[in-house]
């Protein structure tokens, strides 16, 4: 595969962080390639046959054999559907990693719940004796591993539907949680949204395992498209081979075998039945890799969770925090405020992602939210959803975070739960969830 490359005109479309760490493979190998991009980056790399800068950056694409796109560019972009019906090959880093990769593969899409199943599936196959090694859209983009692989490891991608939406390969095991709608800014409709994530599935061999959620009619659908073997999960009834949760028990069962108990529900350490059913999700996974069983448990009960994800935060004057900046869905956010049973502040609102709000509106009229602070782009259309459902709840529009931070704390009451979970986008206001979530911690910490 090396030598093919080194033979192509190589062309990488944006310099994001999959692209930069594919230009760290492709001149490990002495691989010319050229990259294309809105500007110059902060630190461009030496030794880069041509520098395409500027807004530009997508004419004249048939000069190359070979495009990575970055997840971030549709592989719809009339640019791009030129250049391929011109007969140059567009790919991605994901993709060369499925050609290049020497170890079994396990892919992770959904709408929500990737991290924290991707997160939860590594500290159970960690406790086997073989190497496991998570990427994707989590963690390092697996290319900056790949050669530090060996044919008896484990590899875990979580993969979004930027990164699925064009691949013709699929991993060993996929696992597709559940799906409702989200980027609504990036792809056409919500049916073009689900077509990008079924290559997870659709290229499968009848040797491969594909888990799907029992739970998710969309999920379920996908095993239509893919002749694998089909297991399921569920945080709502038993299996016949996967792993469920009943009877306040997370349960398994592999393929012609009896089913035995992992563990009590109250041993998971995530608020929210969502949670049970993330780890029913990776448990089903992980006895698909063959890994035993006798310590999963243990691993179950010491995970930690993911950060800005229902992270609790403190505790001051009896009034409790939680940061959910991970909340970028309505369904997330939706999750979250079941998750509690305890007097709700909650912190809402953001950038755009063509979300439909009703379901919020929906949950917040139904859950113990007393009061919604909202900020960003969204919050009209937030409150117009609240309203929608005849809901009687408290709605205050902030300038910002902090803000509606200061606003939340003092009007909360000993006994309440003050929320960030803000069901949009952050790059009105911020570089990303990340950033929301920890100026809310912040905050909260003075």
């Amino acid at each position: 595969m090396s030598q093919n490359l080194q033979d192509r005109r190589i062309g990488l479309l944006g310099f994001g962080i999959e692209n930069r760490a594919l230009a760290h493979f492709l001149q490990s190998r002495k691989i010319p390639f050229s990259v294309c991009d809105t500007r110059q980056p902060d630190a461009p790399l030496a030794n880069v046959r041509e520098w395409r800068i500027g807004t530009d950056y997508l004419e004249g694409l048939t000069d190359f054999d070979l495009l990575f796109r970055t997840p971030g560019l549709s592989c719809l972009d009339p640019c791009l559907k030129a250049a391929r019906e011109s007969g140059v090959e567009i790919s991605s880093q994901t993709r060369l990693f499925l050609q290049l990769c020497p170890a079994p593969i396990l892919g992770i899409t959904g709408t929500k719940g990737k991290g924290t199943t991707t997160s939860i599936l590594h500290a159970l196959l960690a406790t086997d004796a073989a190497r496991v090694f998570s990427g994707g859209n989590i963690g390092r983009p697996p290319i900056a591993f790949l050669d530090e692989l060996r044919s008896d490891d484990r590899v875990v991608l979580e993969l979004s539907s930027f990164q699925l939406q064009d691949l013709d390969l699929s991993p060993h095991i996929a696992l597709a949680l559940s799906i409702t709608e989200d980027h609504l800014d990036y792809h056409t409709d919500r049916a073009e949204y689900i077509a990008a994530k079924r290559p997870i599935c659709s290229h499968q061999k009848a040797t491969d395992i594909l888990i799907v959620n029992q739970d998710c009619p969309t999920a379920r659908s996908f095993a239509a498209h893919s002749p694998a073997e089909i297991w399921h999960y569920s945080a709502r009834s038993p299996v016949a081979q996967g792993a469920w949760v009943d009877d306040n028990k997370l349960w398994a069962r592999r393929p012609s075998e009896e089913a035995t108990v992992i563990c009590p529900t109250t041993d998971i350490p995530l608020r929210g039945k969502h949670n049970e059913g993330n780890a029913a999700a990776a448990v089903a996974a992980a006895i698909a890799f063959g890994a035993p069983t006798t310590d999963f448990a243990d691993a179950i009960r010491s995970f930690k969770g993911l950060p800005h994800r229902i992270e609790y935060i403190t505790e001051y004057k009896g009034i409790t925090y939680y940061n959910d900046s991970l909340a970028t869905t309505v369904d997330a956010a939706v999750a979250a405020i079941n998750s509690f049973d305890e007097p709700l502040l909650l912190i809402a609102g953001g950038a755009s992602k063509g979300a439909d709000f009703s379901a919020l509106g929906t949950c917040i009229a139904a859950s113990s939210v007393r009061a919604v602070l909202l900020i960003g782009d969204e919050a009209v259309r937030i409150e117009a959803a609240i309203r929608q459902v005849g809901a009687q709840t408290a709605v205050r529009h902030c300038r910002d975070l902090r803000e509606a931070t200061t606003i939340a704390r003092s009007t909360a009451q000993a006994g309440d739960a003050i929320l960030l979970s803000p069901a949009c986008a952050s790059f009105d206001q911020f570089s990303s969830y990340a950033e929301r979530g920890e100026l809310f911690k912040q905050l909260v910490a003075h």
